[in-house]
């Protein structure tokens, strides 16, 4: 059964909905004193919901977080297929590729607008919470976990972004100045830190979707492990500490099957620290991975309902190339000839049975079949029209605080790998082999062996952006990717953010 952070969404989509209707003669249930609104604790519980609520699309969308993090690096490319229909959007798929990056790019606006909304939505439930009349044993709590989330949203901002504009008072209209990215660290760093104590300690049916404490530690952890390339200051002692946090506490264990994170009822992972939940009754658009993977001609094979699929998004063949044939996460990538689920074959729009490849020959003009297909997700039958996946987005994983872990332990130890660090990445390593045959040791487990285990474990989670970049490969060429300048490293900031707000300066080289 979803959880209660699902229902929370819901009812606050189908309130926006209900909102839209134009009968003037009707008594207008949506309009409510403000002072009135938050007088119970269950009031403040469903305000707290429309701060979540605004993750979804934008989260895990392409025009969104999953363009600007994921099309961007050396894991995904999308080609314009030929037939099967074609994702194009006039080339900025393949510029985001390419690293032209520009201040009018739609996922880079909208991953501006993700951050920042949530800020704004934050800071004034904050506020309305604090006043209410309301008194509750929780009530700290629900300010911590809002400002935890809203220091999550300028986390992702710093990172994409760097120098940017904090305001945290609801109260304070002026428009907000822009302050530099170590200034910004700290803002968050210290927001988190006194938030933390006051969150949820373990994870919960009640708190599923939502801010706990082990989620303000991933945060922390993350923001620790890239302190020396954003702020120029070596945090990775403090990085192991959070994530021993998360260790040591014991709620948390690698799925017995690496594909159980990505089911369609997947909130029932023990690994899964932080996800975005997704399900099609609440009638938004989601996580469309369906759609943006999937040829025309499997419309049929996974009974899609009144939409279409784009024959868009592939994993590059270096990415697919990483995995040895012996890995069962390779199983989450589609190559080969296409069946249906009784075994008759899917015939193509170019003659013959439609089969995928690894290799993309071109990205302006690709054949149909060109491209390794992402089935990591497992693909729910039925849906129609716009629908969501039901399969909720993992935004922090256990394995991942493992290899975050032990990349610390080996910066520490001047990029060596340790037994420590050794014993990390081969819990993650075995549980993809099933066995131990497979093992790193201390010779074989370099840091540019660990990025690419970092790839084949997280890959297509939004996470590859910032790795590259920590490891100092963003830049690197790739197939259709020249070399990059180092200022590509963050994104521009969008050009109606500097028309609205004359205290901003567009970051260098745009």
């Amino acid at each position: 059964m979803k959880q209660s952070i699902k229902f929370t969404i819901a009812i606050l989509v189908l309130m926006l909905f209900s909102n839209a209707c134009t009968n003037l003669d009707e008594t207008l249930y949506s309009s409510i004193d403000s002072n009135e609104w938050y007088s119970t604790e269950n009031e403040c519980a469903l305000a707290m919901g429309s701060a979540y609520a605004g993750l979804r699309y934008r989260g895990t969308s392409l025009w969104g977080l999953y363009g600007t993090e994921v099309v961007t690096t050396d894991e995904a490319v999308l080609p314009v297929h030929t037939n099967g229909s074609s994702l194009d959007n006039n080339g900025v798929w393949r510029d985001l590729h390419k690293h032209n990056f520009t201040p009018y790019q739609a996922s880079i606006s909208a991953s501006w607008e993700i951050c920042f909304n949530t800020v704004a939505n934050c800071n004034q439930i904050i506020y309305q919470i604090k006043n209410s009349p309301a008194q509750f044993d929780g009530k700290e709590g629900m300010i911590a976990e809002l400002r935890t989330l809203r220091a999550w949203a300028l986390y992702k901002a710093l990172d994409l972004f760097g120098n940017i504009p904090v305001n945290l008072d609801f109260e304070d209209t002026s428009l907000p100045k822009q302050i530099t990215r170590t200034e910004a660290f700290n803002i968050i760093e210290k927001e988190l830190l006194e938030s933390y104590p006051l969150l949820q300690e373990k994870p919960s049916t009640d708190y599923y979707g939502r801010c706990t404490r082990p989620v303000a530690f991933a945060i922390l952890a993350k923001m620790y492990l890239n302190a020396e390339k954003w702020i120029g200051t070596p945090k990775y002692n403090e990085a192991i500490a959070m994530c021993d946090n998360i260790v040591n506490g014991g709620n948390y264990i690698l799925e017995g099957n690496y594909a159980d994170n990505f089911i369609i009822e997947n909130e029932g992972s023990r690994e899964v620290i932080w996800a975005m939940p997704h399900d099609r009754v609440i009638g938004d658009f989601g996580f469309q991975m369906h759609m943006y993977t999937l040829h025309w001609a499997l419309l049929e094979k996974y009974d899609l309902q009144g939409t279409w699929c784009w024959n868009g998004i592939n994993m590059t063949e270096a990415m697919y190339d990483s995995f040895d044939q012996n890995d069962k996460r390779i199983e989450g990538w589609e190559i080969g000839p296409q069946f249906y689920f009784n075994g008759d074959p899917v015939w193509g729009y170019e003659g013959g049975q439609l089969t995928f490849t690894k290799t993309v020959t071109n990205l302006d003009q690709s054949p149909e079949g060109e491209g390794v297909r992402c089935f990591k997700w497992e693909i729910p039958q039925g849906l129609s029209g716009w629908e969501t996946m039901d399969n909720d987005f993992a935004l922090f994983r256990y394995a991942d605080i493992l290899l975050m872990k032990a990349e610390a332990n080996m910066r520490v130890n001047g990029g060596v790998a340790s037994e420590e660090a050794l014993g990390l990445v081969n819990q993650v390593r075995e549980r993809a082999y099933g066995n131990s045959n497979f093992n790193y040791t201390t010779a074989t487990l370099t840091l540019d062996e660990l990025l690419a285990e970092r790839g084949r474990e997280l890959a297509f989670e939004e996470i590859r952006r910032q790795d590259l970049i920590r490891f100092g490969k963003w830049g690197d060429a790739w197939k259709f990717k020249p070399a990059s300048e180092p200022y590509k490293e963050l994104f521009p900031i969008p050009n109606n953010v500097l028309n609205a707000n004359t205290n901003l300066q567009q970051n260098p080289g745009y």
